[in-house]
């Protein structure tokens, strides 16, 4: 039952807010600027200078550069196109270019060495997955593509990475720290948002085949068509593997039980149009359909096996009117889970829809000011029981920059059907010293409302008396020339957890704190090798001081690029995963391994690249989760034609 308790004071934290910002709108008219229709300027203008400027031919140098240009701006910090000058957020970005270098499939693949974040998986394709970001699981982590929540209602862990696939991925980036401020409540360890390539002028197309051991077969194939006024680009993938074994004891040889084959059918459509130099309309369709055979605890010939389906919906409108920039945007997300067992099945279903009407106000050469409101809608089913739970928020975003300082405050204001109203926060600052060197410092508060499916509880006793988690986050770090360092420290209060002894989901007393700190270094050793270094320590406990499961101490990484030719490229990659103990009874050591993958590309010419990879170059025994198989081995082979 929704409590009143408090309401008032948020309320008048909120007019308050709102007062300020009116005044301060009305003290800007003067100041307000006219932007380009289809660009934001202050981020636009240094890429397309960047883009204007001949470079150094040498091989690195072009590598990095592409690399650059498609890290020039940052939508998901501010939930607006930012510049990375303009930015307070401890930010990573994964550009098209460097998830081309390595040979990423899967957004597994893709996320992999990133700082900050660590992955297992309960198998090896399609098998389900887990993520942490700074120590703290996946639920806490908002998950967009091209900026539509993919976080399920009827999943206990969010978003389902499991079954994504990096078909025309632009970038991915991932904003760490509380985001609840920005985005509301999923995002309480931070966003990650899969942003999906632009159409380019013209008529162009692409195929692509890679094929590889374990009957791995992936097949991806697209059009895209653009003018001055419309565009639509489609593209289409299909993979298939064998298997290997979901599970497996360590150790043995997996080739001697049964397969677990795995398919993933992702279909993606995009259409754009231009009403008149002021007004454009967009509109999106994303469908994922698949299929994987598992196995049941302990049994690695079981039978068993899941369907899994999602599908996104999106449209928005957009009006630009001189230092004003309107959407009108609607979502809705499906999702479908049937789990198939000898014995009896299980069927999930989610459904999360929202509306948000949002304003980019430039007021001035310095200010800029994002704010709106959002509707929405989330629904979980499971079998028979249903839930659904209606939610609304109004949001402030400032960003300001006084010399080379910049300022930005975010306050969002929801309301839960279900639960008590909340009010978030951020406050970042930032100083550039130089054009090489900047520090920055951030604080912020989140929650997570439970999801509706822990509150329903198919495995055992339902609560509806669940309360949201409260986070709070902290970051400082700095970036000088290649080195790139932050510090982060957050804390969760509230934790949701099951109860073995009464077989529900509980709230638990006391405070859980994740800490460390993320180091990163890029450099060009010659002309012909580019060196990038990872390092990430992360100190994880319960409210009793007890280190948390599932989470290295410390991860590391190395990838060298080695390009003798600006057409002829290799990667290796290399990562050390520390100690981990599995969250079973036996809390076994899953960690202390060492792994190095290859990937080389080969461009025949500026239509056709043939591509190879060796995972696991050393076939390293190992198990990201203990009972389950990882890949020993393997080899790929792939080429992509494009007009």
């Amino acid at each position: 039952m929704k409590s009143p308790k408090g309401f008032k004071g948020k309320y008048f934290c909120l007019a308050a807010i709102t007062a300020t910002v009116s005044a301060a709108m009305l003290q800007a008219q003067a100041a307000s600027l006219s932007e380009t229709v289809s660009f934001n300027q202050e981020y636009e203008t240094d890429t397309q200078e960047e883009k204007e400027t001949q470079v150094d031919e040498t091989p690195v140098v072009v590598i990095s550069k592409k690399i650059a240009s498609e890290k020039s701006s940052i939508i998901s910090a501010n939930k607006t196109p930012t510049s990375p000058t303009n930015l307070t957020d401890n930010v990573s970005i994964i550009s098209a270019k460097e998830l081309s270098l390595k040979g990423a499939t899967t957004i597994k693949d893709a996320l992999q060495n990133i700082p900050g974040i660590s992955i297992n998986q309960n198998g090896s394709f399609g098998q389900t997955s887990s993520f942490y970001l700074q120590g703290m699981d996946n639920k806490y982590t908002l998950v967009l593509v091209d900026g539509v929540s993919i976080n399920d209602p009827s999943n206990i862990s969010g978003a389902n990475l499991s079954h994504l696939m990096l078909n025309e991925i632009e970038r991915i980036e991932i904003i760490k720290g509380a985001q609840s401020g920005v985005w509301g409540a999923n995002a309480a360890a931070g966003v990650i948002n899969i942003i999906t390539k632009e159409p380019e002028p013209g008529l162009h197309g692409f195929t692509s085949l890679e094929l590889g051991s374990y009957g791995y077969k992936y097949l991806t194939t697209g059009l895209s068509y653009k003018t001055h006024l419309s565009d639509i680009a489609f593209n289409v993938g299909k993979l298939e593997t064998n298997g290997p074994s979901a599970q497996a004891p360590k150790g043995e040889n997996i080739d001697q039980y049964e397969d677990d084959p795995y398919y993933n059918t992702t279909l993606q459509i995009k259409l754009g149009h231009w009403i008149d130099s002021n007004n454009r309309i967009e509109a999106s369709i994303k469908d994922v359909d698949s299929k994987v055979e598992y196995d049941g605890w302990g049994d690695p010939n079981s039978s068993e096996y899941a369907n899994y389906k999602q599908r996104q919906v999106s449209a928005n409108y957009q009006h630009y009117h001189n230092a004003h920039t309107i959407t009108l945007s609607a979502s809705k997300s499906k999702f479908k889970s049937d789990y198939i067992e000898p014995f009896f099945s299980s069927q999930f279903r989610g459904d999360s829809q929202e509306i948000e009407l949002k304003d980019r106000f430039r007021y001035s050469n310095s200010g800029l000011l994002l704010f709106g409101a959002s509707f929405g809608k989330d629904v979980a089913k499971s079998g028979s029981d249903k839930k659904s739970s209606k939610k609304q928020a109004a949001f402030i975003n400032h960003t300001y920059t006084l010399d080379s300082w910049v300022f930005n405050q975010a306050f969002r204001y929801d309301s839960y059907e279900l639960f008590d109203n909340e009010v978030t926060g951020k406050l970042g600052v930032s100083y550039l010293f130089d054009k090489n060197f900047k520090i920055y410092a951030n604080a912020g508060t989140a929650y997570r409302a439970p999801n509706i499916i822990n509150m329903l509880n198919p495995w055992g006793l339902s609560n509806f008396d669940l309360n949201p988690e409260s986070i709070q986050s902290y970051n400082v770090g700095f970036n000088y020339h290649f080195l790139h360092v932050n510090l982060f420290y957050n804390q969760i209060k509230d934790l949701i957890d099951f109860n073995q002894t009464l077989w529900q989901y509980q709230n638990i007393s006391g405070k859980s704190t994740f800490k460390g700190v993320e180091i990163s270094f890029e450099q060009a050793l010659s002309q012909n090798h580019l060196l990038n270094l990872n390092y990430t320590y992360t100190d994880a406990k319960d409210e009793d001081g007890n280190r948390l499961a599932n989470r290295p101490t410390y991860t590391a990484s190395v990838n060298l690029i080695y390009a003798p030719r600006k057409d002829f490229t290799n990667s290796l990659i290399t990562e050390y995963i520390g100690p981990r103990t599995d969250s079973g009874d036996t809390h076994k050591q899953t960690g202390r391994y060492f792994l190095a993958h290859l990937s080389t590309q080969y461009s025949l010419n500026k239509n056709w690249t043939i591509e190879g990879k060796i995972k696991n170059i050393f076939d390293k025994n190992y198990q990201e989760v203990d009972g389950y198989t990882t890949l020993g081995r393997s080899f790929y082979v792939g080429f992509k034609a494009s007009f």
